[in-house]
């Protein structure tokens, strides 16, 4: 990871601190929607991601949906796409200071590639002049659907937030050979409307 990335993540979680002592409209026995971001990795293969999103928690039960990143070294790309998840636990982790969990989700995501267009009869970056010298077209290169359980812990931080550990079996659309085990870490704050 290289240090903008690191300074850029590091930036994030400091501002979801920073706004979780804020207060709330609502009583603490509401069901807050709540935001989350996340980062995802593994060494053996070269895999990591990110994403961020909505979710929705209650007393056994957490939803959500989101926006991801993925890349790994064996895919050779880079894919941005949208994710689904479900959790499941015995306690509302608001409520609660350690609260294990287990899931199921999903990832569908694509990548893009540029393509010559000097010769399609078409202005492809829109600027008014058509088949212009060096003029691209993009399409999508790939696409990647991935499917995973996963267990993990919710840590509760005083000031309303909750950190998550979690480890997740990739199962791949590219076949067995390209699955994996990721591990991530998230952040998730509440809000209420």
């Amino acid at each position: 990871m290289n240090r903008s990335r690191f300074y850029s993540l590091v930036l994030m979680l400091g501002i979801s601190l920073c706004t979780t002592a804020l207060p709330t409209a609502a009583s603490a026995s509401d069901d807050p929607n709540t935001a989350y971001v996340e980062i995802a990795g593994n060494h053996n293969p070269n895999a990591g991601g990110g994403g961020g999103g909505l979710s929705l928690y209650g007393d056994h039960t957490a939803f959500m949906a989101g926006v991801s990143v993925f890349s790994s070294s064996e895919l050779d790309d880079f894919f941005i796409g949208f994710s689904l998840g479900a959790r499941f636990h015995r306690k509302n982790p608001f409520r609660s200071s350690v609260t294990p969990f287990i899931g199921l989700g999903g990832f569908l995501g694509f990548t893009e590639e540029e393509e010559e267009a000097e010769d399609d009869d078409t202005d492809n970056d829109m600027d008014g002049e058509v088949d212009e010298e060096g003029e691209t077209e993009s399409s999508i290169a790939d696409t990647l659907a991935t499917i995973y359980p996963e267990v993990g812990l919710h840590i509760n931080i005083p000031g309303d937030g909750i950190l998550t550990l979690s480890a997740r079996y990739n199962i791949t659309s590219k076949g067995r050979d390209f699955d994996s085990w990721i591990y991530a870490l998230g952040f998730t704050i509440p809000f209420y409307f």
